[in-house]
C-alpha cells in the first residue's frame, strides 16, 4: 500500500525530469488527447454490475501460461443447485498493527456469510494478505513461521473458526491464495491453521464453471502483486543485492520502522489518483521514453531514495545508507543496496520494456492493460486496499468484469469482499462489491 503512496508522490514531485524532453508534447495532450483505448472500458453501476451469459465471441480457451500467473484451477458444478455464490475477502493482515480493533466487524460480516453460506455459497476464496509478514522493524530478526503460526493461531481465531464452520457445517470449498505480505506462507502452514480441507494456490487461481448451458464461465483470482512492478516476486537480482524478496517488502519495513500507520488517508487517495490520472495520458508513443528516463542510473536512484525518504519520514536518506534490514538471523540487506536495485532494467530484461509502463501503473492501481489480456470472463484481484468494480471488453471482443476485493484494515474508509452469482442457463449472472463504512 504505501509503495504506492510514495511512488505517486515521486510522480507528482519529478514528472517535468522524467518527460523533460517532451514537455511540450505531454501540454498537448492533457488538452486534446483522450488515453488510446478509453472506449474499451464500459460505464457499470458503482457497486454491481451483470456477468453475460453468453460471449460476443467464442473461442477455444487456454490456460494463462505468461509470467504472472502460476495457474492452479479447479471446475466447480454449479448445475442444478443454489449454492451458487462465490465469495472472496482479501488484505486482513492479521497478526499485524493495521489489523487492531477489526475482530469484530469481522465476525460480524463472516457470522452473517454462516448464516447464508448453506443455501447460496459454494465457494470461499481468501484472496492474499491474509495474514502479516511484512512489517517488523528493519533491525528486528522476523520470527520464523512455525513462531508466526503459533501467533496466528490466536490473532486470526475469528478468521479460523468461521472456516471450519464454513466447511464442515455449509459444505463450502475453500481457498487460500497467497499475496505479497504472506507470500512466505506455505502449504502446510496453510493446512496447520486452517486444516486440510483449504486448498493453497501459491498464485492464480482459475475457476471454471459447469452451469449447465453449453458456456464454461471462467474466473481469475490473484492477488495482483505480481502485476505490480514494486511487488512482484519475479523480478529477481541475480547478484542478489536484495535476496528474494521485492523492493516494496523493504519499504513496508521501513515504514514500520517509522511507526507510520496512517494508510487510508484523503490525501494518499488524492496523490494515487493525480499519480494515475498523469501515467494514463501518455500515450504508446511516449511510453518507451519514459521507460529510457527510468531505466538511467541517476533517475532510478533518486525514486528509489524518494520512496525510503518517505517511508522513514525523513528529508535526506544519505545519512542512513549503511541502515541494516535483518531479514534472518544472519542475514541482512543494507539500506544502500537497496538504492543500487536495478529494478526497472530487471523488469525490463523479465517481461519487455512495454510490460514496465503498465506494472507501473499497476503500482497506482491501474490494472486495465492487463485486464484487457484476460480471457476469463470475471478477474478478481485485490492488493490495492480499495474495492472497485469495473468492465472492459478485452483483445477478443468480449466482455471482461473487473472486481477488486478492497480490504479489511483499521485505517481503511471501508471493508469490503467481492460477491459472484455466476450466470444460468437463462439468466446473466450478477458480480457485487459487499461493503461497509469502517466507523
Amino acid at each position: 500500500m504505501y509503495i504506492i503512496v510514495y511512488y505517486s508522490i515521486f510522480i507528482l514531485k519529478y514528472m517535468h525530469i522524467i518527460v523533460y524532453y517532451n514537455i511540450c508534447i505531454l501540454l498537448y495532450i492533457t488538452t486534446c488527447i483522450v488515453g488510446d483505448d478509453e472506449e474499451d472500458e464500459i460505464d457499470i453501476d458503482t457497486r454491481s454490475t451483470t456477468w453475460v451469459r453468453k460471449r460476443s465471441k467464442e473461442f477455444e480457451y487456454t490456460l494463462p501460461n505468461d509470467k504472472y500467473s502460476k495457474v492452479t484451477q479447479e471446475v466447480l458444478h454449479l448445475e442444478n443447485t443454489k449454492k451458487r455464490k462465490i465469495v472472496a475477502m482479501s488484505d486482513l493482515h492479521l497478526g499485524g498493527s493495521w489489523s487492531e480493533g477489526m475482530d469484530w466487524k469481522l465476525e460480524k460480516y463472516l457470522d452473517n456469510l454462516i448464516q447464508i453460506a448453506k443455501e447460496e455459497v459454494a465457494c470461499f476464496v481468501m484472496l492474499g494478505d491474509i495474514f502479516e509478514m511484512w512489517l517488523e522493524k528493519f533491525a528486528e530478526v522476523p520470527p520464523d513461521n512455525a513462531a508466526r503460526v503459533q501467533a496466528w493461531k490466536e490473532s486470526g481465531s475469528v478468521l479460523i473458526n468461521a472456516i471450519d464452520k464454513l466447511i464442515s457445517e455449509c459444505d463450502v470449498k475453500v481457498f487460500y491464495v497467497r499475496g505479497n505480505h504472506d507470500r512466505e506462507i506455505t502449504e502446510q502452514d496453510v493446512k496447520t491453521i486452517f486444516g486440510e480441507k483449504v486448498s493453497f494456490v501459491p498464485c492464480t487461481l482459475i475457476l471454471r464453471l459447469k452451469t449447465g448451458s453449453e458456456t464454461e464461465h471462467r474466473v481469475r483470482l490473484a492477488h495482483g502483486h505480481e502485476w505490480d512492478v514494486f511487488n512482484s516476486y519475479m523480478l529477481q537480482d541475480s547478484n542478489k543485492l536484495i535476496p528474494n524478496r521485492p523492493i516494496g517488502y523493504y519499504i513496508a519495513r521501513a515504514v514500520s520502522t517509522a511507526e507510520r500507520h496512517d494508510s487510508g488517508s484523503e490525501v494518499e487517495d488524492l496523490l494515487i489518483g493525480l499519480a494515475g490520472g498523469l501515467l494514463s495520458m501518455i500515450p504508446k508513443a511516449l511510453e518507451d521514453d519514459l521507460i529510457d528516463v527510468l531505466l538511467r542510473p541517476e533517475v532510478h536512484r533518486k525514486l528509489i531514495g524518494r520512496l525510503f525518504e518517505g517511508a522513514f519520514e525523513v528529508e535526506d536518506i544519505d545519512f542512513l545508507l549503511q541502515a541494516k534490514c535483518r531479514v534472518s538471523e544472519n542475514e541482512y540487506v543494507r539500506l544502500q543496496s537497496l538504492l543500487e536495485y536495478p529494478l526497472f532494467r530487471l523488469c525490463g530484461s523479465e517481461v519487455g520494456k512495454q510490460d514496465v509502463f503498465h506494472m507501473i501503473k499497476a503500482a497506482t492501481g491501474d490494472y486495465k492493460k492487463f485486464i484487457r489480456r484476460s480471457d476469463e470472463d470475471v478477474v478478481v484481484l485485490a492488493h490495492t486496499h480499495r474495492w472497485d468494480l469495473r468492465k472492459y471488453r478485452n483483445y477478443k471482443g468480449n466482455q471482461v468484469v473487473y472486481a477488486n476485493t478492497g480490504c479489511w484494515t483499521c485505517n481503511a474508509e471501508e471493508f469490503s469482499s467481492v460477491v459472484l452469482d455466476p450466470p444460468t442457463v437463462d439468466k446473466d449472472g450478477l458480480v457485487t462489491i459487499d461493503y461497509g463504512k469502517n466507523e
